[in-house]
Parts: structure tokens; sequence; C-alpha cells
């Protein structure tokens, strides 16, 4: 599992190097903020939660294009059916969200430990920092889940 979570994280990271940006600009990102966690993040039953925040991102730029790249390991809950990643800006589920937010079918037993992997991108303008948020969210639960471990990559130019 921990093995196709890295392969999964390494190739969004190639991905959005290489294709994020139209050729003539992608010459590399100037700023980098990241977290990462292995302390257990609980679900409580079927609540949207934060499971990593970033450090801000300071902005180069007026415009500047930002990509965010978020990963986690969950232990669902009991009945869960689907789960929910989002990229939110801030530190809490009441930020933006940033691009979509689509459930994704269990394709294990409850109870049994998936990976989730999500990149969201953007453009942002009037602002010099900005700190990004993975949120999941169980449904159908009746018992809550447990986050093991995971992190959080913001990369802006």
């Amino acid at each position: 599992m921990r093995s196709r979570l890295v392969v999964n994280l390494v190739a969004a990271a190639l991905l959005t190097a290489s294709c994020a940006l139209p050729p003539a600009q992608a010459q590399g990102f100037t700023q980098v903020a990241f977290a990462t966690f292995t302390t257990n993040v609980t679900l409580t039953t079927t609540s949207e939660t934060v499971i990593v925040s970033s450090a801000p991102a300071t902005l180069p730029r007026e415009g500047a294009s930002v990509c965010v790249l978020a990963w986690a390991q969950l232990t669902t809950g009991g009945m869960t059916t689907t789960v929910t990643p989002r990229i939110r800006r801030g530190t809490s589920t009441s930020g933006t969200l940033v691009g979509e937010a689509n459930a994704e079918t269990l394709t294990g037993a409850t109870g049994d430990t998936h990976g989730y992997t999500i990149m969201e991108c953007e453009t942002l303008t009037s602002v010099t920092a900005q700190d990004y948020s993975l949120t999941l969210q169980q449904a159908s639960a009746n018992a809550n889940g447990t986050a093991l471990h995971g992190g959080i990559l913001v990369f802006a130019k």
C-alpha cells in the first residue's frame, strides 16, 4: 500500500512540474511549502476533518500559479461507503474549496486502510501568502475513521 502511495505521489509531482504550466513558463517552482503527519488523526463518523495543513507558501508575484498535492492513509470507520478528499485554503474545513470534491467509493472492506491522493491547482491574485489543508470525509460511517500518515506539498510559481 505504501509503495503505491509513494508512486502516486511521485507521478503527481512530476505531472505537476511538467504539465501544470505552459512549456514556456515551466521553468520550475520558486516557492514550496509542506507538512507531514505521523500522529493519528480521528475522523468523527461523517464529519469533514482537517488531516494536515501546510505552512504558508509565499507567493512570488501577483497572479501566481499554485499546485497542491496531498495524500493520506485512512483506516475507515464501520459502514463507510465513500470517502471525499478535499483541498481547502486555510487551516479549517470552512476554507474555500480548491477544485472539486469527488466522493471515492471504497474498493475494499470498511475498516481496511486505503490511500487517498488529490492534486488541485489554481491562480491566486491579491494574496502574498497562502496555506492549504487536506480534508477527508467519510459517508455512511457509523464509527470513527483514523488517518494514519500523510502529507501535503504546495508549489508556487
